[in-house]
């Protein structure tokens, strides 16, 4: 019998491009699950090409979203859905922040509960043991994780030095592509992103803020600590989503272009298991 491997697809180019080669190429030693996981507030583009690189290259992708457990010391489990059924307005994600408050720098739960119990205990119904293969490329090794090996993950793309130039030019030759840019990619408004990615999202797309803008009024006073007058806001410095538009208030006659080649500590796709 063939051992189990885990394609955690993000949902990124660079993802996409290691799916394909483990269902076409690692399916000979394993038996390969391709799984994307659905936070309810990617960009609508990012659920396109995910729908796309199924319809083209048969990965065969199963969607999850977390199903969470309100009112018990229960760690986050998964229900299945399709691209038609798929979460757009956030419900998954305020359902997390329900239960364990905003998360930011200092409580970093949104790829936990988000992606990696869903889809964890998704594998669950298949099988208890397996590998995990994630979707980061040789220049990325910073975000390679520490625990790699106790946690039974490979990055094929990085033993295979497959850089983001080679990515991009890849894509060039497919009938189709995730037509967003960088600053755009992984949840909209992702707080890891950098200053100057918000302030272009902010001015390109305002509406994109009204979730965690919401969030934060509701939930700003939802877990952690034990003080409730020290509420919780996304974003770097402490800063709220209010915060982020007095700051474009200010500097938005000299906005800076991006430079996708810059680390914001975001990229276009959230991978699990990644040390910044």
């Amino acid at each position: 019998m063939k051992p189990t491997l885990l394609v955690s697809f993000s949902g990124g180019r660079t993802s996409a491009y290691m799916t394909k080669y483990a269902v076409e190429s690692l399916s000979r030693i394993y038996d390969v699950h391709v799984v994307f996981a659905n936070t309810g507030e990617e960009h609508e583009n990012t659920l396109d090409f995910v729908n796309n690189c199924d319809k083209h290259f048969g990965f065969n992708t199963v969607w999850v979203e977390a199903d969470v457990i309100h009112g018990e010391r229960t760690a986050t489990k998964h229900k299945v859905v399709t691209y038609e059924t798929a979460s757009r307005n956030g419900e998954p994600f305020e359902e997390v922040i329900k239960k364990y408050g905003v998360p930011n720098l200092g409580y970093p739960h949104c790829t936990r509960e988000l992606k990696l119990n869903p889809i964890h205990n998704y594998m669950k119904t298949v099988t208890k043991n397996y590998i995990t293969a994630i979707g980061i490329r040789a220049d990325e090794t910073r975000r390679v994780s520490k625990s790699a090996t106790k946690n039974k993950i490979i990055y094929p793309l990085v033993d295979m030095k497959v850089d983001k130039e080679f990515i991009l030019d890849w894509w060039k030759t497919q009938p189709f592509d995730l037509n967003l840019e960088e600053r755009e990619g992984n949840c909209k408004w992702c707080w890891k992103k950098s200053d100057k990615k918000h302030m272009q999202n902010i001015h390109n797309n305002p509406e994109w803020y009204d979730f965690p803008n919401k969030m934060e009024e509701q939930y700003s006073e939802t877990g952690g600590h034990t003080d409730r007058t020290i509420k919780r806001y996304f974003f770097r410095q402490h800063r709220s989503t209010k915060d982020l538009f007095k700051l474009y208030d200010l500097t938005k006659g000299n906005l800076l272009p991006i430079d996708d080649t810059e680390s914001g500590g975001c990229s276009e796709s959230c991978e699990l298991y990644t040390t910044e």
